[in-house]
């Protein structure tokens, strides 16, 4: 068992409190958007003065455990976070593994150096992820129904200035086309695609004042708000920006302390505000569309999207507390209460406190956590052992658990189910 210190990442979209108050740090006003806990060679976490990547390379298969490395390489597959949004992340969408392997290719080809700003492929791996809620927690996630978004559209164009309406009618006209995959890709496409007339739409739209609807009228179906208070607020803080309509577009949902939400690759997705515990494969590639100073690629973006309006659903825990994404990249364990009790893990481990206090014991090893600590156990330490109150959650493989770990039985495959295995 080996106490890690990790690395806050200081986006300027990240809150100046949560994480702070986790690590029972006083805020100076610095942005503090995610801690990263893992072997990401963006931010490794340390043992001691030793990178985490560099000490798992020393023994892989002993500290990864076989299945994972057969399975992902001498590589720990999953990086856990914690993440705090003040404003929104950017619109953004997550490659395939096939298309991960294939565009990381071709930039290596044309000679992309791997830090360059402009780089969309950082590595040949897939990026599926789960964020869990520590409070309310708003996300846009996937397309609203089309007929829904067309009836916002409707409510605007009975308001905006004449010299609007025809963008708004073009918007609506993309919008018109009978297959839906076709009718999203062309809305997206037009919206971003012409940002220099749509960015400064979005702002004139956002100013207007449209009358109030009720929660069940037809332009608000697949939102939690009004998608028109969704615009405002992303105007807010991305003035000029036309990613704020795509926010229009995108169904906007509402997540409680102790809720999940799964994402797998290709869904069109922004975290708009909160605190919350996220673990994702171990992957940086991010294809970006608007809401974001960083680099866009629009025509990566459209190949990696899903133009559906299929509805995320909240990934649900299964008995032990553990919820699962849409790959066996990861598992995530929350345990709030306990009294010796085993986790549940698959080979390598990553045990965070995020509030009390636990007792971990691991063999003849014993550690105290309390808020922000973490501590990894390799897959060749005896399966540890947690006693304590408050928030602690294992960050795993999702992948069958070992004869090492035969006190821990496999969570029943049908919570996967609602994680949206894919």
């Amino acid at each position: 068992m080996h106490v890690l210190s990790s690395t806050v990442r200081d986006y300027d979209w990240g809150s100046p409190t949560g994480i702070p108050e986790i690590l029972g740090l006083r805020p100076d006003g610095t942005p503090a958007a995610e801690l990263w806990i893992g072997a990401h060679p963006g931010a490794p976490s340390r043992i001691a003065d030793t990178d985490l990547q560099e000490w798992i390379a020393r023994a892989p298969a002993e500290r990864l455990g076989a299945a994972s490395v057969e399975a992902y390489g001498e590589r720990l597959p999953f990086l856990l976070k914690i993440l705090s949004a003040r404003t929104a992340l950017s619109i953004q969408a997550h490659p395939s593994r096939e298309q991960a392997i294939a565009g990381f290719a071709r930039e290596d080809e044309a000679g992309v150096p791997l830090d360059a700003p402009h780089r969309s492929y950082r590595d040949s791996w897939h990026k599926p992820e789960l964020i869990h809620a520590l409070g309310e927690f708003h996300a846009l996630c996937g397309f609203r129904p089309i007929p829904a978004i067309r009836a916002t559209l409707d409510r605007l164009r009975s308001v905006c200035a004449a010299g609007d309406t025809a963008l708004v009618d073009a918007w609506d006209a993309a919008l018109a086309d009978g297959d839906e995959a076709n009718a999203l890709r062309a809305a997206t496409d037009l919206v971003l695609g012409q940002g220099e007339d749509y960015g400064p739409l979005a702002d004139r739209l956002a100013a207007l004042s449209v009358p109030e609807v009720p929660a069940d009228d037809p332009s608000c179906a697949g939102s939690a708000v009004d998608p028109l208070v969704t615009l405002r607020e992303v105007v807010a803080d991305f003035p000029a920006d036309p990613g704020a309509l795509v926010a229009v577009m995108l169904r906007r949902l509402h997540l409680a302390a102790g809720e999940s939400l799964a994402l797998d690759a290709g869904v069109l997705h922004a975290y708009l505000g909160g605190l919350g515990v996220e673990i994702m494969a171990s992957s940086d590639n991010v294809l970006r569309g608007g809401l974001t100073n960083k680099h866009i690629d629009l025509s990566e973006l459209d190949v990696v999207v899903r133009y559906d309006t299929v509805a995320p659903q909240r990934a649900q825990p299964d008995s032990a507390g553990v919820v699962r994404g849409a790959t066996d990249d990861f598992a995530l364990q929350r345990i709030d209460s306990a009294v010796d009790r085993p986790i549940v893990r698959s080979g390598a481990a990553i045990l965070l406190c995020t509030a009390g206090g636990f007792a971990v014991r691991s063999g003849e090893e014993a550690a105290e956590l309390s808020s922000g600590d973490a501590v990894f156990v390799g897959a060749d330490e005896p399966l540890p052992h947690v006693s304590g109150d408050g928030a602690l959650f294992i960050a795993t493989t999702g992948l069958p658990t070992g004869a090492e770990d035969a006190t821990a039985a496999r969570p029943s495959a049908g919570a996967a189910g609602a994680g949206g295995r894919r």
